[in-house]
């Protein structure tokens, strides 16, 4: 069993061997009479092949974002039992006409996005429509020969191309934002989990669909540019290249040092196992073999290091290109302001106005509070004068209440028998009667003048009382 067959057996849900009778099978005629299970087939088939593709387990290439369909393909899928798939042709041109596959020429060559086409510049797509329109649905009805060809897996090349952005997105400055090829193609490769590489075709996809579908990047054979936000040159330019050939060599240095590195380390391993042998001449052959990789070795690395500084340099004179930019954009709002504001005549002016308006609100307000204060005038005296009468009105009828309270209290006392009980309770009910009513009348007397006619009136009543309670204990 090949690893592609075992793939799709182990991975693939639908592949369960209960469906393989009629995947493998040639079920084109079940188009008219079963619809469902056709279109089902197709998917399976579709879905199957495009993760397989992403795993790289597509034999004739290894390609991830695209699909080779010939013989090797075929023999891949050959299984003992049921042969070879008889109805991959119709796979295929459902997903060309959905636009869900494109042929690899026609993707590399179109001059427009493919979401702006829709697939309309596909054969396959072309094909279908004109079926459509006639009523016709059946594409084994059509001469489409051997399943040959090699077919862009859009669903892959979108997911790659969101992995590839999402990991060049931290090059923020202009150099960083320009690589080489190659460069391009192996941090494509890390990113996409795939150490051996991309394949010519995987790459040449990746970099059509990031610059004509996404204008995420421009590129030429040598050069990859990443187009940063506002970018002004949508071409590669002069400066770009020479950024990457510097770029280039630097990396070559570092490949260059490692080696040398590497070499350094195993002449000093040989010089010092000649010498633990007594071996003079392997010595003494190793140890100039090792002065000269560490002189080669010093002045490659002053070579980087003088890189890496005129690196340095052309990233600040990008910055300030950049701070340039800025400010004459700043420039030429603030000019655009000051026109709208009118010079400084016309802010003085204004300022000046705003200035004598609010100086007249405030004579206005100040007006207004004199005229208030005046009319909220209060005679203190009169209110004094009505506050005294008030509180005689409440002692006189404090004065009246009680009264009242002790004419009830006798009337109750005379209409009660000369019981024992019924007197003890009278002369209790007297005594504090009397108590009550002296001490009312003497906070009567010290409030009011004795000169008062109504206050002496009250004065007898309250001093006859005594008199009328000895004469009911009698």
């Amino acid at each position: 069993m090949s690893e592609l067959l075992s793939f799709l057996l182990q991975h693939e849900e639908n592949f369960r061997s209960v469906r393989l009778p009629s995947l493998y099978s040639d079920f084109r005629s079940q188009q008219a009479i079963n619809p469902d299970g056709y279109n089902t087939n197709l998917s399976v088939w579709e879905t199957g092949l495009t993760n397989a593709a992403q795993a790289g387990l597509i034999p004739g290439g290894k390609d991830i974002l695209s699909l080779r369909l010939g013989e090797s393909l075929l023999e891949a899928l050959d299984t003992k039992e049921w042969g070879r798939p008889l109805a991959l042709i119709p796979v295929i041109a459902a997903a060309v006409a959905e636009g869900r596959m494109i042929p690899l020429p026609d993707f590399l060559n179109s001059p427009t996005s493919i979401y702006e086409q829709k697939g309309a510049g596909s054969p396959w797509f072309l094909v279908s429509w004109a079926l459509r329109r006639l009523g016709l649905r059946r594409v084994q009805s059509l001469k489409l020969g051997s399943p040959t060809g090699n077919y862009v897996l859009i669903g892959n090349v979108e997911k790659a191309a969101i992995e590839v952005v999402k990991a060049m997105d931290v090059r923020l400055t202009r150099i960083d934002r320009v690589l080489p090829m190659n460069a391009f193609g192996a941090e494509v490769a890390m990113t996409l989990q795939k150490p051996s590489g991309l394949t010519d075709d995987d790459l040449k996809i990746l970099l059509v669909y990031l610059s004509r579908d996404k204008s995420y990047l421009v590129y030429n054979a040598q050069v990859v540019k990443l187009r940063g936000k506002g970018d002004r040159s949508p071409v590669i330019t002069t400066e770009d290249n020479n950024i990457a050939t510097l770029k280039s060599l630097m990396a070559d240095l570092n490949v260059q040092l490692e080696n040398l590195n590497m070499k350094v380390t195993e002449f000093d391993r040989k010089a010092r196992s000649a010498i633990a042998n007594k071996n003079r001449v392997v010595a003494v052959a190793a140890l100039r073999s090792k002065r000269l990789h560490q002189t080669v070795l010093i002045r490659r690395s002053e070579t980087l290091s003088q890189l890496e500084g005129i690196c340095i340099k052309i990233e600040e004179a990008a910055d300030q290109i950049e701070v340039m930019r800025v400010m004459e954009a700043s420039s030429s709002i603030l000019k655009g302001l000051n026109t709208e504001i009118g010079g400084v005549g016309t802010v003085e002016e204004v300022l000046n106005g705003l200035k004598n308006e609010i100086e007249h609100v405030g004579d206005v307000e100040t007006i207004m509070n004199e005229a208030a204060q005046a009319s909220n005038t209060i005679d203190e005296d009169a209110i004094d004068q009505e506050l005294e009468a008030l509180k005689k009105q409440n002692q006189a009828k404090a004065d009246e209440k009680g009264s009242f309270k002790t004419k009830e209290k006798l009337e109750g006392l005379n209409s009660i028998g000369p019981s024992e009980t019924a007197v003890r309770s009278e002369e209790r009910i007297i005594q504090e009667t009397h108590s009550n009513a002296l001490d009312s009348s003497t906070r009567a007397l010290g409030r009011l003048s004795i000169d008062n006619d109504e206050t002496r009136t009250i004065f007898q009543k309250r001093s006859e009382e005594p008199a009328k309670q000895e004469v009911l204990q009698t």
